[in-house]
């Protein structure tokens, strides 16, 4: 297994072609299609992207540092990121709908929209602050937490309606 990012980096590229002959395989269509452009996010928590517009699958650069990372990225997002493209070119379809949980199956892959990688320490993750309500505990990002600080805005519990209040850590 690659061990650096720029090895991870390249090898992820190669995988999404090959991922994108495996498609084209299954779905003869896609065969006349170009392999879709590989770019990279340098932040936040998402694992990937689909650019249906520009043709672009994009990854998580930073998550390639972690192991578990790297093991999120492939093949499950490459695949889930490649079913978005497939699934916009044979059937006008965007989203977690039908046709791209259909090709996920197909694909082998289980389709499931999210990850469950502890994205902690990854550039562009705001930390989750604590707090409560009548019926129990929230996580605000830091964005919500400083508007509470700074005084310029209320939140509520949806379920309750109550006014959320700093958990004591």
């Amino acid at each position: 297994m690659p061990t650096s990012v720029a090895e991870r980096a390249r090898f992820v590229e190669r995988e999404t072609r090959t991922w994108w002959d495996r498609f084209g395989t299954t779905y003869p269509r896609l065969n006349r299609v170009a392999t879709p452009k590989v770019e990279w996010l340098r932040r936040g928590s998402t694992a990937g992207r689909a650019d249906l517009r520009r043709w672009v699958v994009a990854f998580n650069r930073p998550m390639l540092r972690r192991d578990d990372g790297f093991r999120i990225i492939l093949p499950d997002t490459v695949v889930h990121e490649l079913a978005h493209l497939a699934a916009f070119h044979l059937y006008d379809s965007r989203g977690h709908d039908a046709a791209w949980r259909g090709m996920m199956e197909r694909m082998g892959v289980p389709p499931r929209r999210t990850h469950d990688l502890d994205v902690t320490g990854l550039p562009g993750v705001q930390r989750r602050w604590r707090y409560r309500c009548g019926c129990g505990e929230v996580q605000l990002s830091t964005t919500r937490h400083n508007r509470i600080l700074r005084g310029t805005q209320i939140y509520r519990c949806a379920r309750c309606h109550r006014q959320l209040e700093r958990a004591e850590d």
